[in-house]
């Protein structure tokens, strides 16, 4: 299993800030490093720019995030990896983003946000937004329960049945509760990438928090997870930046 950190996503660090916990991350072994969307108006400018200089990660892969809408701006940022995230885009708008992507000879992560909300609403179309963008290019398709409403054997359940096309499957989610069980769940299922902040930077990369766990959501013994179940012992290890 592999990860995918979006802590960058969500903070105010400075330039300099960023970089340093991008190789502390790379340093736990972390594949994908989301350096943040540089469309949004409060994004650091210049952070791409700098990390294509003076970042030299080993394992990791730094990957910069947005909406179709926001083509241009991830092509400027000349990152190796991209994730396009989906939300209320038709499927024909996914599919020429993630081509000319791929064009670009970029690496492809599809975030679809509201994958089990559409699910359980008509799971033929949540299928095929995984096969067009898969077909167009995507490496990963990243099923995301934003909402958080599913307990996490409700999200094993569904990943299971998606992997069964075959198409590479993440898995991330927003519900802080219960973050690391669905983790665990969706990775059981077949979720060969899971996205979390395993280096969260709320209040500064000086505190971080480690993901919980459940008992009473998860009903059964954790999934035998060791590359998880590391990133927690790494959290002090991570943060501390001055």
């Amino acid at each position: 299993m592999m990860l995918y950190d979006i802590s960058l996503r969500r903070t105010s660090l400075s330039i300099s800030d960023r970089l340093v916990a991008a190789r502390r991350l790379d340093a736990l072994g972390v594949a994908f490093v989301d350096g943040g969307r540089p469309a949004r108006s409060f994004y650091p400018r210049g952070f791409f720019g700098r990390a294509a200089i003076e970042l030299r990660l080993r394992v990791a892969t730094l990957i910069a995030s947005g909406g179709a809408e926001h083509l241009d701006a991830l092509m400027a940022a000349e990152t190796p990896a991209v994730a396009i995230v989906v939300q209320g885009h038709g499927i024909s708008v996914v599919r020429e983003a993630v081509r000319q992507l791929v064009r670009a000879e970029r690496r492809v992560i599809v975030e679809a946000r509201d994958f089990f909300d559409g699910w359980l609403i008509d799971p033929e179309h949540a299928l095929e937004v995984v096969l067009t963008a898969a077909e167009a290019g995507a490496e990963t398709v990243l099923l995301h329960d934003t909402a958080g409403k599913l307990w996490p054997d409700q999200i094993g359940e569904i990943v299971e049945s998606v992997a069964e096309t075959g198409v590479p499957l993440g898995f991330g989610c927003h519900d802080d509760g219960g973050t690391a069980a669905k983790q665990l769940f969706a990775a059981d299922a077949g979720a060969g990438l899971v996205q979390g902040s395993y280096a969260v930077v709320r209040g500064g990369l000086d505190r971080a928090d480690s993901p919980s766990v459940h008992s009473a959501e998860t009903g059964i013994a954790p999934v035998p997870c060791p590359r998880l179940e590391q990133t927690v012992s790494a959290q002090k290890a991570i943060g501390g930046v001055r």
